[in-house]
């Protein structure tokens, strides 16, 4: 609908320009927003290409974590494989371990303030969503629209506003830079132990592993919170234990109630 008016915008004020000469002085119309497919077909492009995507399998990313202000820092070790498995480990002197992954559709946490669970309803579709392995470089597969709605700004600069709606699982809305094609912005909503809560995340640093960009930071608020995620370590098609996905025992049990 954007698109549709504003072309119709354009068309208006060319016959206003041949009928008149322009005598009002006019400002033209802004160009017509690109599809949301046309963004993310784009950011694929200029992140390595599909193919370079189609060429990873799993991937392990070593992180740190750090809470703005509070003096916590998280140890993260973060595994995915294709086609949807994950297991992140979090780890701290004030939180304990935390534990959660999805393996064969079940999506799971086990921690010091909730214990083991088995997540379901929103929570679980949206677990389900993130575990998608590159969802980003697949999107054809697990989105059901993507829609362009406005350019906005980002940190002083121009990015594509898209509001892209999964199959399952909450929408997002995500912003590409108008220049670079990069993502540099992504809103949602989560699911928590607090209930639901604005995540707001915004990666930089990118840089080129194994063909593919990857952000080495991300700047998330959160619940008041500013926390700033910086990559350590990534390993791409690493050889991975076969039980790595396996759910824990603690999980297995309550599977089975």
């Amino acid at each position: 609908m954007t698109i549709r008016i504003a072309t119709l915008c354009t068309a208006g004020a060319l016959a206003l320009a041949v009928g008149t000469g322009a005598a009002f002085g006019q400002a033209p119309a802004a160009p017509p927003l690109p599809t949301g497919d046309a963004v993310l077909a784009r950011y694929v492009e200029v992140t390595g290409g599909a193919a370079a995507y189609d060429a990873i399998k799993n991937r392990v990313v070593h992180a740190r974590m750090e809470i703005l202000g509070a003096g916590v820092v998280l140890n993260l070790t973060v595994y995915a494989a294709a086609p949807a498995s994950t297991y992140t480990q979090a780890e701290s002197e004030a939180t304990g371990r935390i534990e959660s992954g999805v393996s064969d559709g079940v999506a799971w946490e086990n921690s010091a303030m909730r214990g083991p669970i088995v997540k379901e309803g929103i929570e679980r579709d949206d677990a389900l969503r993130d575990a998608i392995f590159d969802r980003m470089a697949h999107w054809k597969d697990h989105l059901k629209s993507a829609e362009c709605t406005a350019l906005a700004g980002v940190n002083g600069k121009p990015a594509y506003r898209v509001v892209a709606t999964p199959t399952s699982g909450t929408p997002q809305t995500l912003f590409f830079d108008k220049e670079s094609g990069l993502l540099v912005r992504a809103e949602t909503t989560a699911m928590s132990a607090a209930g639901a809560v604005q995540v707001i995340a915004e990666p930089g640093d990118f840089r080129k592993v194994d063909g593919i960009m990857m952000a080495f930071t991300n700047r998330v608020q959160v619940m008041g919170q500013q926390r700033v995620v910086t990559i350590e370590k990534v390993e791409q098609n690493a050889a991975l234990p076969s039980d790595r996905f396996a759910l824990p025992s603690e999980i297995k049990a309550l599977i089975k109630k």
